[in-house]
């Protein structure tokens, strides 16, 4: 197994872990906020894994449209694509969306971004690329925010279900 599989093999395995932990969330929790608290919606966390792919890997490293505009399914998620995925707490705290559509868009950017994956040069892959302080190789930059933001995320998604009483975690 080569670098290129081995990524598209994690970012496939974070992806399924994702969908099947937002899969069982329920409308009521998707949208709920903690009083007192600064954590997230759990849909508004869910919203935010799909925006960072569209536009830092689509739109920065794959220099495509984001599949947000591309594909038309914007006009139904019900939400403005923000500028950054850096998103602020109010953001998060009144983003209204449809679920399905939602479901759908992040179908859009997996195959988008899997695809690019496949079939890119290698020595795109390899090419270095400014992210934080030094620079890094684009196949690294897909791995920390494809596999590792992914997973950061859906564990976080999990934990919340867990205190709402519901299996999050899929394994």
């Amino acid at each position: 197994m080569d670098q290129r599989e081995l990524l598209r093999s994690q970012y496939g395995f974070a992806q399924d872990n994702l969908e099947a932990t937002i899969g069982r969330c329920s409308p009521e929790l998707l949208t709920k906020t903690i009083e007192g608290s600064i954590t997230n919606p759990i849909g508004a966390t869910y919203a935010h894994t799909v925006i960072t792919q569209d536009l830092v890997l689509v739109r920065g490293l794959m220099g495509r449209q984001p599949v947000y505009h591309e594909s038309g399914i914007g006009e139904r998620v019900g939400f403005e694509l923000p500028e950054s995925p850096v998103i602020s707490q109010d953001y998060t705290n009144s983003l209204s969306f449809e679920f399905e559509p939602l479901r759908e868009y992040a179908a859009a950017v997996r195959a988008t971004v899997d695809g690019y994956l496949e079939s890119a040069d290698e020595d795109d892959l390899q090419s270095e690329i400014p992210f934080g302080p030094t620079p890094q190789p684009k196949l690294w930059v897909f791995g920390t925010l494809g596999v590792w933001h992914v997973a950061s995320h859906q564990g976080e998604i999990a934990a919340l279900m867990g205190l709402e009483g519901v299996q999050g975690q899929t394994l």
